[in-house]
């Protein structure tokens, strides 16, 4: 028995010593095609954990598979020496410059996080020495050989291929970012502006994204709106007049397709294959990989020793290759980009095919993070196995990141919320050059309220976020209307989005660095002085003021805000907590950093990133107005250059001394 299986041991040893090189090869095949087909789903579903895993191991595992593949020949590159079953697959040599292809990685995900692009040198160091890898495997295993003409245009192909990945990451990087320019032709070229009677069609809509590209990437890149080239600021500020204009669908539809482009510039080869340049080195790869497949073809036809499998295998590599190049250059032509240089060239009718692909194509997951704090505390009933899990995570130093992992969920941004966003935008966007308020919510007359919003950020967000479920909690669920309904989900969903943002990703509101920690202080205070067993049960307790003092605020609030809330209709109540939610959205998306959008774009963006979108197209925010959340003192102008004046803008507004 025991010899039986060391004579099993080593038959498997020896048939993976026969076709090791021929597995590595076919996996890096593989890994490519996924990486092309489903990396870019990650730009609206890349919330998922399904799906964006996937493909970070995809990604890590590309480059460690070709590259161990390189190491691999190089190790046993071929010989005179070596006998005719081994010179057999000797072709598998052939495969070296292939290698160099999968490198190049695929048009659709070239940088998974935005910190690969500042990596473009390591990258260009690793193309220079992959190249001189492959170089050495064929010219030690090939002297002479007629492999040598096809490998020369497949080396082509390869070296162009690792070029562009390396070229589009330092396109991406942080100071090409700010030194870079666009133009998108004649198609763009005029400024667009939407009044109230325009009938947008989806071509103006995609016209209007382009108009401001320049000034989006400046806002990427960090600069305030008078440091933007003048002729790219007045595309970004007025190519869209929102005045009037109160449909949220069409802004938010304009912002999608925004980042949508950036998006394509930091993570993809877009920036490369979409300029003339590009387009020539693709055109010179593509040609040679045809004459190289052809070359290959002619010489194996007229008979030859190789392996049938390592023949079969290098078809399909050729083959492989020509498949994945045409679907790239469909996704290139499916692109805002293309459909402008078509009208810029009158092939209208080419333009409204794009058009019409573009308004089919989802360009981003539609959603927001969803975070309730009472529900993470206070779990109810939790199962065994979710409980030993958890102990498990604790144990290996990963509580925080699968409590997050958890209690996350996302909800669709409805219609309702998009259009309270646009609405409230379009009255706060200052008309003149004096400080501007928010306009007044009834809210505002509650000193507990004015003591919240004066706190620490991330004390008011938890305050006012176990507000609003206490609020819901009361007003129950009566028989209510679609309208109200609305309202209850726009609530809701804004109250744990904010603290999903919190919770999730402190990096993207104006909080300090040891919010995690205020969170976590927070929840063990709930859990230490309650009894508690449901988050009904804490939410009953603290209406009547007989919880935690940890919320001894939020219980205050709302016993001043029943006589403000409860007796009015519940719709206008609803909304009174709908103005209390957007300025803290507003206020936290004027502060957040254009760094920590650029890295939330490598997930599809979020609704934070949206509307600071939005903000920047009505100079808003810090980018142009600032914003604060409640009058301090008296506002004066912020004289930032000469001819340059910032209008300072109040969110919440109540004396500074009551």
């Amino acid at each position: 028995m025991a010899e039986r299986s060391k004579s099993s041991a080593t038959v498997i040893a020896q048939v993976w010593s026969d076709w090791e090189i021929q597995l590595y090869v076919l996996l890096s095949f593989v890994l490519q095609i996924f990486l092309f087909f489903v990396g870019s789903l990650r730009r609206r579903s890349g919330h998922k954990t399904l799906v964006r895993f996937p493909i970070w191991l995809a990604y890590l595992l590309a480059d460690l598979v070709a590259v161990y593949a390189l190491g691999y020949l190089s190790r046993h590159v071929a010989t005179t020496t070596m006998n005719r079953d081994e010179r057999r697959h000797e072709l598998t040599f052939f495969w070296a410059p292939f290698l160099l292809i999968h490198l190049g990685g695929q048009d659709t995900v070239t940088a998974f996080s935005i910190e690969d692009n500042e990596l473009w040198l390591r990258h260009l160091l690793n193309l220079l020495a992959q190249v001189w890898l492959a170089l050495y495997v064929f010219w030690k295993s090939t002297p002479g050989d007629r492999l040598v003409v096809p490998a020369a245009f497949v080396f082509v192909a390869g070296i162009i291929k690792y070029g562009e990945r390396t070229w589009a990451l330092k396109s991406g990087s942080e100071s090409a970012l700010r030194s870079s320019g666009a133009s998108n032709g004649a198609a763009v070229k005029q400024v667009v502006r939407v009044g109230a009677e325009a009938d947008l069609q989806y071509s103006e809509i995609v016209r209007c994204a382009l108009c401001s590209e320049t000034g989006v990437r400046d806002v990427f890149a960090g600069r305030k709106l008078h440091q933007i080239d003048s002729e790219a600021s007045e595309k970004l500020t007025n190519n869209v007049a929102f005045e009037g204009l109160e449909d949220g669908e069409v802004h938010f539809k304009i912002v999608e397709i925004e980042l949508g482009l950036m998006y394509d510039e930091l993570y993809t080869k877009a920036k490369v294959v979409q300029t003339l340049p590009g387009t020539i080195l693709r055109c010179v790869s593509f040609i040679s990989m045809i004459v190289a497949f052809v070359v290959f073809v002619t010489m194996i036809s007229g008979g030859s020793y190789y392996s049938r499998a390592d023949v079969a295998i290098t078809y399909v590599l050729f083959i492989g290759a020509f498949c994945l190049e045409v679907c790239a250059v469909f996704s290139v032509m499916m692109s805002p980009r293309a459909w402008a240089f078509l009208e810029g060239r009158r092939c209208h009718t080419l333009a409204r095919v794009v058009c019409a692909r573009l308004q089919a194509r989802q360009w981003w997951s539609n959603s927001m993070g969803q975070y309730n704090f009472l529900s993470s505390c206070i779990p109810g009933r939790t199962g065994l196995f979710s409980a030993l899990l958890t102990k498990i995570m604790g144990l290996l130093g990963a509580k925080q990141l699968w409590s997050n992992i958890l209690h996350s969920k996302h909800a669709e941004v409805s219609k309702g919320l998009k259009d309270t966003i646009s609405t409230f935008l379009g009255e706060l966007q200052p008309e003149s050059r004096v400080p501007f308020h928010a306009p007044p919510t009834s809210l505002s007359s509650c000193p507990s309220f004015r003591e919240i919003i004066r706190n620490d950020f991330t004390q008011a967000l938890l305050f006012l976020h176990v507000f609003t479920d206490l609020f819901l909690h009361k007003v129950g669920t009566p028989v209510i209307t679609e309208e109200t309904r609305g309202l209850m989900e726009v609530c809701k969903g804004m109250s744990d989005c904010m603290f999903y943002l919190l919770a999730v990703h402190p990096a993207m509101l104006p909080v300090g660095s040891n919010v995690q920690d205020l969170v976590e202080e927070a929840m063990e205070s709930v859990k230490a002085s309650s009894a508690a067993s449901s988050k009904e049960q804490f939410l009953s307790a603290l209406a009547d003021g007989s919880e935690t003092d940890a919320f001894q605020l939020t219980s205050k609030l709302f016993q001043e805000a029943q006589g403000v809330l409860l007796q009015q209709d519940l719709g206008a109540a609803l909304k009174e907590v709908v103005s209390m939610w957007v300025p803290l959205l507003v206020y936290a998306a004027g502060k957040s950093s254009s760094k920590e959008h650029a890295r939330r774009l490598s997930m599809g963006g979020g609704l934070l990133t949206f509307v600071w979108m939005l903000m920047a197209h009505r100079m808003l925010g810090d980018i142009g107005s600032e914003l604060d959340l409640w009058a301090r003192d008296p506002a004066e102008p912020i004289i930032l250059r000469p001819d340059t004046v910032s209008i300072r803008g109040f969110l919440f507004e109540f004396p500074a001394d009551d």
